[in-house]
């Protein structure tokens, strides 16, 4: 999309107070200014872009209640979404970001976040101000260890932590008493965390290739709240039998569990 063409559509965009601005898969590396007057705009969708840097035009666009930012060139987070006090749903996957700064103090709607594939090696403990915070995609980073901010979110619903580096969760997990999914497949664990154990909410924990070769008796009655334990893809290759009637235990690999 040529810049003026941006601008058109914007203009006409601003003009019928729409409520969504789909500038997705157009080939932008900038957007103009006409951005900052869609000041009604509650869902705007940047995705597939070429885009170096957020737009500094977000800052004036206080309606906003979902922004995606996927799969551009971004190699610095849009520091100026901590005065959009209204979004509930920001994604930002699929950028080379590396770091984040502290900017979630003013989130305080936030509800979903979407931070998978950004080559992240820390966060900030801002994060852990996201009081309303449901969901968090983190997968696909380089994390070695479990970012204490998070143990902060004690709304959260739903983590997923898939193919990073993690070997062990800290004890202050245990704050995290909302949660009913989790997800660490591919990492670096050996045992399954024995912090999991006071999460009594929790449903579903996904804990496929890693290094765990055994599951004490001891672990499988703590755990035996959940409905899956998914330990496929690990060392431990069949059901033993004394396992019989834990059927929420998934053992083997991806092609064909053992029975």
């Amino acid at each position: 999309m040529e810049l003026h063409e941006l601008e058109k559509y914007l203009e006409k965009a601003v003009r019928d107070s729409r409520r969504v601005i789909n500038l997705s898969h157009r080939g932008l590396t900038i957007i103009t200014q006409g951005l900052q007057r869609a000041k009604k705009t509650k869902v705007l969708l940047l995705n597939n872009n070429r885009l170096l840097m957020a737009p500094e035009e977000l800052s004036r666009l206080s309606s906003l209640t979902e922004l995606i930012l996927d799969n551009n060139q971004l190699t610095t987070f849009p520091t100026d979404i901590k005065f959009l006090s209204n979004l509930r749903i920001l994604s930002v996957s699929h950028n080379p970001l590396v770091a984040i700064p502290d900017v979630f103090a003013g989130l305080s709607s936030l509800r979903c976040l979407w931070l998978m594939h950004c080559q992240l090696v820390t966060l900030p403990r801002s994060l852990g101000q996201l009081s309303q915070l449901k969901m968090l995609g983190l997968g696909h980073n380089e994390l070695n260890a479990f970012p204490e901010a998070l143990c902060e979110l004690q709304n959260l619903l739903w983590l997923s932590l898939v193919k990073n580096q993690l070997y062990s969760l800290p004890s202050n997990v245990k704050k995290l008493k909302e949660l009913v999914y989790l997800n660490l497949n591919d990492n670096c664990f050996d045992l399954v965390p024995t912090e999991l154990q006071e999460l009594s909410n929790l449903t579903s924990l996904f804990i496929k290739g890693n290094e765990i070769s055994s599951l004490s008796d001891d672990t499988i009655l703590a755990l035996s709240f959940l409905s899956t334990l998914d330990i496929r893809d690990n060392r431990i290759y069949r059901r033993p039998k004394e396992w019989k009637g834990f059927d929420f235990i998934v053992v083997g690999t991806e092609e064909t569990t053992e029975s």
